[in-house]
């Protein structure tokens, strides 16, 4: 059998994928997180990642993003955690790796890492893209909204890291100083950034960043609704019937009668 690259399944002849094709595997294999398959081959696949230097070292800046973000769906697998490590250590001591990636793979690595808060290599590789994003104004300008919700999102896993509250400041700036930014949030990027944004209620332009995204909330009513969770109403149940003919679906039913009520006989 063949697969991609010429790797084939055949006694003899199989030869490993090399770092793109593992990474290209890897964000497919992503699509499919709760499917054991699939998370057994990213199993196989990470244990590569953490056990073969020079394939990490061979992943180009797209590649360690994608394959971090692949990982990422994975946060208790052992060796997903395992194989992230390692990449993160090619981030933090990588100045030419951190430096080509874009704005983009930015958002997603430090999304990715921040599924591991708790790691002291991927904390160190958040601080080191965290630097990026302070001294290059033009990085934290080609952020979409998604991508500053979602930076805003992973950088507030590190609320005491000074060089993390120092990005979060820089971006929540451009939340103020931008109203088509603000306005181009979706209703999950308003909820993350606000939520991001309360680690540093003590940060006076976060404070105004808060206020200029509730100011939407106040003002739009579509804005509130999308937030809200589903009405019972707006969830669908099924149809139970109860004695007497009675139906829980939505538009049938009715009271019972009297004669359907139940009867107790007495002593």
């Amino acid at each position: 059998m063949r697969w991609p690259g010429g790797w084939s399944t055949s006694p003899g002849c199989a030869r490993p994928w090399n770092a793109q094709q593992v990474a290209t595997a890897l964000n497919a294999l992503s699509k499919w997180p709760d499917t054991a398959v699939c998370a057994e081959a990213v199993g196989a696949l990470a244990g590569r990642l953490a056990d073969e230097p020079g394939l990490r070292k061979a992943l180009d800046p797209q590649g360690v993003a994608t394959a971090l973000n692949a990982l990422s769906k994975w946060p208790d697998t052992a060796v997903c955690a395992e194989a992230v490590g390692a990449l993160a250590g090619r981030l933090a001591d990588d100045p030419g790796l951190r430096k080509a990636l874009n704005a983009q793979q930015v958002a997603n690595a430090l999304n990715a890492l921040s599924k591991w808060p708790d790691t002291a290599v991927c904390a160190e590789a958040v601080g080191a893209l965290a630097g990026r994003l302070v001294d290059e104004p033009g990085l934290r300008k080609a952020l979409d909204p998604q991508g500053v919700a979602t930076a805003l999102n992973a950088l507030s896993k590190w609320p005491d890291t000074a060089v993390c509250a120092e990005a979060v400041g820089a971006l929540a700036g451009r939340l103020v100083d931008e109203p088509g930014l603000r306005k181009a949030l979706d209703p999950q990027g308003v909820a993350n950034a606000l939520n991001a944004l309360s680690k540093w209620p003590d940060t006076a332009v976060c404070a105004e960043a808060v206020g200029a995204l509730a100011g939407r909330l106040a003002d739009e009513p579509g804005l509130r609704k999308a937030l809200e969770p589903p009405t019972r109403r707006s969830v669908r149940r099924p149809s139970v019937r109860w004695p007497g003919g009675w139906s829980t679906s939505p538009g049938c039913a009715r009271p019972w009668t009297r004669k359907a009520w139940p009867t107790r006989s007495m002593p």
